[in-house]
């Protein structure tokens, strides 16, 4: 009996706030939708992995991965696969800002690095009036700071 306590006790650090169902982030509620090997996709309701307006992504690292180093790694691999996006990155924060391009949609992303885990906010703008790119650089003119401060405050939360 004791030992399977003990083992019971050395498992609840690895069921963090990650774990949760449901995610209160910028006064709205995401929910637990797909469950990964890696992490763990949250969508407000209504939303999914194939239409979705709003998302935080919590991912698993390497173990010992070093904030600075995956954010700089991260931004350059952003710009080198993603021709036309747009990258800030804050590495001494290990927080990067980016907007990405798709045919369909522009993405509005900020991710912010943690020893090992990486916890990330997205926004899609939809190409459905032929103008994703302007309202996308729009939201990150007006509101990339709020949500840099918004993920730094929150993803240390939810570390995996």
């Amino acid at each position: 009996m004791k030992k399977l306590l003990t083992i019971l006790l050395l498992m609840i650090p690895l069921t963090g706030a990650a774990m949760e169902n449901k995610i209160k982030f910028d006064d709205e509620t995401y929910n637990l939708s797909v469950n990964t090997e890696n992490g763990y996709n949250y969508y407000p309701k209504g939303e999914n992995a194939d239409n979705w307006h709003s998302k935080i992504t919590i991912k698993k690292l390497p173990s010992g991965t070093n904030p600075v180093e995956a954010s700089a790694e991260f931004a350059h691999l952003i710009q080198s696969e993603h021709p036309g996006a747009s990258v800030l990155v804050y590495p001494d924060a290990g927080m990067v800002g980016y907007l990405m391009p798709n045919k369909d949609f522009y993405e509005y992303n900020t991710a912010y690095f943690q020893k090992d885990s990486e916890f990330t906010y997205g926004r899609r703008f939809y190409n459905a009036d032929g103008d994703a790119r302007k309202k996308a650089i729009e939201f990150a003119e007006k509101y990339n700071k709020k949500y840099m401060e918004l993920v730094n405050k929150e993803a240390p939360k939810y570390k995996l």
